[in-house]
């Protein structure tokens, strides 16, 4: 097992986010809070939305060795926009 870079997003609003939560659990992610820590389909995440600044970060921090970090991060910036 392995973990991938720290993801950031900045311009995040609260509405956005509240978007966002609702996109991830109609797909099976467990999210709920302005941080945590999920499991899906064998892969690891953290997460923390900072409101004031209205930045998200989310970190991949366990997957399978055969599963490349341009992956997770193409399909976690295709949920973000």
């Amino acid at each position: 097992m392995s973990n991938c870079a720290p993801m950031t997003f900045t311009g995040i609003t609260q509405e956005k986010y509240a978007a966002l939560l609702v996109n991830a659990q109609s797909q099976g992610l467990a999210l709920t809070g302005e941080s945590g820590r999920t499991t899906y389909q064998g892969l690891d995440f953290t997460w923390n939305y900072d409101q004031p600044s209205e930045s998200l970060t989310i970190h991949c921090t366990e997957k399978p060795i055969f599963v490349p970090c341009s992956m997770i991060e193409a399909k976690i910036r295709s949920v973000v926009g």
